[in-house]
């Protein structure tokens, strides 16, 4: 962070650095800080901080040092509200949205800087969560999540996935599902799972759900481990309006029955029975008018409508929806489900040596041409 820092401000003097009030701490005090360095001018470095709306207000690009976690948290700070383009370069271990290594981090920003970097829109998602009763004020002040969520009239956005799961409880969760308004399924499982396509190699494929690509418009609708084997991971269109209802187990509602609600791994409220979300594409669904919908949603469907009735024909034209995320090339996604997931990677045969009497090698082959008689 201190090489990419130096760099912005020896070369591009123009440009403010913005970090969070826990990272400028941390360079504050940490003895090698470049805080207390110098440019050759003789100018201290300076660094902005401020609130998280302060921040949001003036942000022009995102650079994510880390791994994937790293930029889901630097982009839920902008829930409710656009997201700027991501600049995300490798520090962790797996990274399926880190297409740029940090040695390339002078060239890959300054291709941004001088606007020739090529862009991959990625598709966020939108959680309304209705709950039967209000929350007492009890438990609002006794739960800092009750405090940023109960009290909000806004949606949760996911950038990878939106779970509902049982969590610590040792029994399964029981889960009504209706897509536009009709029923789809009930089921008992540990959990729903609700993906973008660019969530589609995280949890979702983790339980068995498809790979899709980033640029396809859909939401993935995955089970996690499922009583019945029938209860299949489903893509649906992006215009899809979901919800789903939280019940009671055997009919009896308890302090027991509840399901975890977590967003791009991050946990949000404990849903009990008759609780339900509402899950849909940031970019605009086909609601269906008969639920009694959160305002949130509500406003989000006149949105829409409105900018369709004013020549927008496809909800994907929208510009302040979605994730603009710098990318390496147009293979970066071939690339990645080839080099990190290993894709339909075949066999390999090994050469072992075995104490036998001749004292020849053998070959152990792993691949479908075993020769059983050897």
């Amino acid at each position: 962070m201190c090489t990419f820092i130096e760099l912005i401000h020896q070369k591009y003097p123009h440009c403010s650095i913005i970090v969070t009030n826990e990272v400028a701490d941390e360079l504050l005090y940490d003895q090698n800080d470049l805080l207390s360095k110098s440019d050759k001018n003789g100018v201290k470095h300076v660094i902005f901080t401020g609130s998280h709306k302060e921040i949001i207000s003036r942000t022009d690009l995102i650079v994510s040092l880390g791994g994937d976690g790293t930029i889901l948290r630097g982009v839920s700070m902008f829930s409710n509200t656009s997201v700027p383009p991501v600049l995300s370069f490798s520090l962790g271990t797996l990274g399926f949205l880190l297409p740029f290594n940090f040695k390339d981090h002078e060239t890959a920003f300054r291709e941004v800087y001088e606007g020739r970097a090529s862009m991959l829109k990625r598709e966020r998602l939108e959680c309304h969560v209705v709950k039967k009763t209000k929350p007492s004020q009890k438990e609002i002040d006794s739960d800092t999540i009750y405090k940023s969520i109960a009290t909000s009239k806004d949606a949760i956005h996911a950038m990878n996935d939106i779970v509902m799961h049982r969590g610590s409880l040792p029994s399964l969760i029981n889960l009504d599902v209706y897509i536009n308004g009709h029923f789809l399924t009930r089921t008992t499982a540990d959990g729903l799972l609700f993906a973008t396509p660019t969530g589609s190699t995280a949890y979702s494929l983790s339980a068995g759900g498809s790979i899709v690509h980033p640029i396809v418009p859909g939401i993935l609708l995955t089970p996690i481990c499922p009583r019945s084997l029938s209860f299949r991971p489903l893509i649906l269109p992006s215009t899809s309006h979901i919800v789903v209802k939280v019940r009671a187990k055997g009919g009896l509602e308890s302090a027991n029955t509840n399901a975890k609600l977590s967003i791009d791994g991050m946990p949000q409220l404990k849903l009990f029975p008759g609780d339900e979300i509402h899950v849909i594409s940031e970019s605009g669904s086909i609601l269906d008018p008969k639920w009694d919908l959160p305002e949130s949603v509500k406003t989000a469907q006149k949105k829409t409508s409105a900018e369709k009735n004013d020549g927008c024909d496809s909800h994907s034209e929208r510009d302040d929806t979605g994730i603009w995320c710098v990318a390496r090339s147009k293979g970066d996604w071939v690339n990645g489900i080839n080099s990190l997931l290993g894709f339909n990677s075949g066999f390999k045969s090994i050469v072992v040596d075995e104490d036998i009497q001749d004292g020849n090698k053998s070959s152990l082959s792993h691949g479908p041409e075993h020769d059983y008689d050897h």
